[in-house]
């Protein structure tokens, strides 16, 4: 029996396929070829393959449908490669810059080598030039551990449980009809129905404790075809963040471009000023490991809470690098 694998997994497999396809590939080859569609029935199958047609879509990639001039009936697909050609192009030094700093965004390793075999292909079509990386960096956070089982209940419509705690309630276990997978306010939630609650409900999934286990049959519920998202996350909301920073003359980039300048000071035992900014975020824990990665370059003034929050962090770097 072949393995199962993630959805994640299994999209991007199916991407791959289609791409290296010579013509085209119908569902039976797809079934038969592409991982993560050998487990369950035809049924199951179509329904997998419909959802993960309407996903690649969604995404902008160009899936097309390919028919047998002959027999009508016989339904093959593939993606349009030629609608993804890049026309004859050179990019600047300072285009090579921001493409190389788009690719070290993502933490996961297969996408930053992806990302990266791209940018030397880019490189390839500019100018001969050093070191095009601006001085910043950007991260993204991956997916929690529980996106993959959630999107594999959403595929199954299966009914979930998990140990969750909320901003401001205790952990406790959550009865859920999963729906969608979203991301906002640079955090991941889950919308589906509370069956505790007996209402729709978003859920951020760095909130959940542990494994999120399937039960019950397949099936089990119906996805609404319109979800309100918007107001299913309003409770959901994290409160903003206001803080004062002091940056490094000629550092931290990123948090200067999205502050809001508030004149200068000289920090104990440093002779050259430093550049005041305030800045605003909708999740402290979040922008708290933001800030602690620019390490001496960003010094926390207040809030207090948020300030501990970035010390305590750094501590515990210290700590392991002394430890190592």
């Amino acid at each position: 029996m072949a393995e199962k694998v993630s959805a994640s997994e299994r999209v991007l497999d199916l991407m791959i396929a289609l791409i290296n396809a010579p013509a085209r590939m119908t569902k039976s080859q797809i079934r038969a070829k592409v991982n993560g569609y050998q487990h369950g029935g035809q049924a199951a199958f179509e329904r997998t393959f419909e959802r993960d047609k309407d996903l690649l879509r969604s995404l902008g990639i160009p899936l097309v449908t390919v028919r047998d001039a002959v027999h009508e009936d016989d339904v093959g697909y593939r993606i349009d490669v030629d609608s993804y050609r890049v026309p004859d192009t050179e990019f600047t030094p300072q285009e090579l810059g921001v493409l190389a700093l788009a690719s070290s965004v993502h933490g996961e390793a297969v996408w930053r080598s992806q990302a990266g075999r791209g940018v030397t292909k880019a490189r390839a079509l500019g100018p001969a030039t050093g070191e095009t990386a601006p001085p910043l960096r950007l991260s993204l956070r991956s997916p929690e551990k529980a996106f993959d089982a959630i999107l594999d209940a959403i595929e199954s419509r299966r009914i979930i449980t998990f140990i969750y705690a909320g901003r401001s309630t205790p952990r406790a276990r959550r009865t859920v009809q999963p729906w969608h997978v979203i991301t906002r306010w640079s955090a991941w939630y889950l919308l589906g129905w509370d069956a505790d609650r007996e209402a729709p409900r978003a859920f951020r999934l760095s909130r959940i404790h542990g494994a999120v286990q399937e039960i019950g049959d397949p099936g089990a519920f119906e996805i609404p075809a319109t979800i309100d998202a918007d107001a299913i996350l309003g409770s959901a909301a994290a409160p903003v963040v206001t803080a004062r920073v002091a940056l490094a003359p000629d550092r931290a980039a990123l948090l200067r471009s999205r502050g809001r300048g508030d004149g200068q000071i000289t920090l104990h035992a440093e002779t050259e000023p430093r550049d005041v900014v305030v800045l605003e975020a909708p999740d402290e824990p979040a922008f708290a490991e933001e800030l602690a990665g620019y390490g001496a370059d960003a010094v926390v003034l207040g809030p207090p809470r948020l300030r501990a929050d970035v010390l305590t962090r750094l501590r515990a770097v210290g700590e392991v690098r002394h430890a190592g």
